[in-house]
């Protein structure tokens, strides 16, 4: 398949600065500036404490098919810093057997680019999981730097021989694959809703998403698919498409959304796009969370190797996804958003019930 190289732009700048967990300020920003400049008055953005929501109405009133990702990585937390190193509070989940003497590079709480204010090595694993790690700078900052976070020492975008490679593909290229299908959906002004959801957190617990959920931001007749680049299994695999998400380590997904994803895959592979099909039981995603609360959530994936910068590896490593597959994950979502306004899913079944409801519920005077 011969790829397009929107969603590259897109990564490029999204990664042109480092985040974290709760250190999302830089990334946010880069984000709204592409969506003033890509998608402008066709969408309606929405800033809140969990992240951002992002909605294209072009059907109007009723449900929305929203596609999330998370602006986090895992990263370090400094907590004391001195002239010669840091205590660091690991956030997230890098492989621990890997990290002892990898390089990372420090941030303040906003950086404005990639150029770190000091470098350093990691020092011994804690003998405790939990525990603080040690940092030791290579290169000292200016004395007037707030030293706030640091990231491993790896590259922030990188491309060769149709591999992309970063140290945060997981998950900043869910967002610009879901943002490139809001592009594409909205310069085709197709009749139908779609949101993007860019939750903040995630690696630490869902708390973007979480925060989302329980202060009433997200609606019951939404559907949500999680869009996240997954650890490489058997069944997933780089190179042969985008893989339509069954279910993660904690739970499957809903019946209904991936019958949505499986006839939009139907079409792509006519079109001879690959499709892949598998519960993905390498980590848990924001579908989980969704699911929890009561919502319709399902998931789609790219086959991601070196996951969290190693695991599966024999050292700090970037993490990597074929483009392919890249292309392949945004068509799968503009072919499954087009599909959404004539499906009877959750929301528009909702909607049908509460109308029945409202003709008949006069009959219920009285008690049984």
């Amino acid at each position: 398949m011969k790829t397009k190289p929107s969603v590259l732009p897109l990564f490029r700048c999204l990664t042109s600065v480092p985040t974290a967990p709760l250190r999302e300020i830089s990334v946010s920003k880069k984000a709204l500036e592409w969506i003033s400049a890509n998608l402008g008055a066709r969408v309606k953005v929405r800033r809140n404490r969990g992240g951002v929501i992002v909605s294209y109405r072009g059907a109007g009133e009723g449900p929305s098919l929203c596609l999330a990702a998370h602006l986090d990585h895992p990263a370090f937390d400094l907590l004391q810093v001195t002239k010669t190193g840091a205590t660091a509070r690991l956030r997230g989940g890098l492989p621990p057997h890997l990290l002892a003497g990898a390089a990372v590079e420090a941030f303040a709480a906003v950086p404005k680019d990639n150029r770190p204010l000091a470098r350093g090595v990691i020092g011994p694993r804690p003998k405790k999981d939990g525990g603080l790690w040690t940092i030791k700078w290579n290169e000292t900052a200016k004395p007037s730097a707030q030293l706030d976070f640091a990231v491993l020492a790896l590259p922030a975008c990188e491309v060769t021989d149709g591999w992309l490679l970063s140290r945060s593909v997981d998950d900043l290229l869910g967002c610009a694959i879901a943002l490139e299908a809001m592009r594409r959906i909205s310069q085709a002004r197709a009749k139908v809703n779609l949101t993007v959801l860019l939750n903040r957190a995630e690696e630490v617990g869902f708390v973007g998403a979480l925060d989302m959920i329980r202060s009433g931001k997200l609606s019951a007749h939404d559907s949500y698919l999680s869009i996240e680049s997954s650890r490489e299994l058997p069944g997933s695999k780089p190179g042969s498409g985008p893989t339509i998400r069954l279910g993660d380590r904690a739970t499957i997904f809903d019946a209904n959304l991936t019958a949505l994803l499986d006839d939009a895959g139907k079409i792509l592979r006519k079109r001879g796009t690959k499709v892949q099909r598998l519960r993905l039981t390498g980590g848990t995603c924001e579908a989980t969370a969704y699911q929890a609360f009561g919502y319709e959530a399902g998931g789609v994936a790219v086959p991601l190797v070196n996951y969290h910068n190693g695991w599966g590896a024999d050292a700090v490593s970037p993490e990597k996804v074929r483009l392919s597959d890249v292309e392949g994950c945004v068509r799968l979502l503009v072919e499954a958003s087009k599909l959404f306004g004539a499906k009877d899913l959750r929301g528009a079944l909702r909607t049908r019930l509460a109308r029945r409801h409202d003709g008949e519920k006069r009959g219920l005077r009285g008690r049984t």
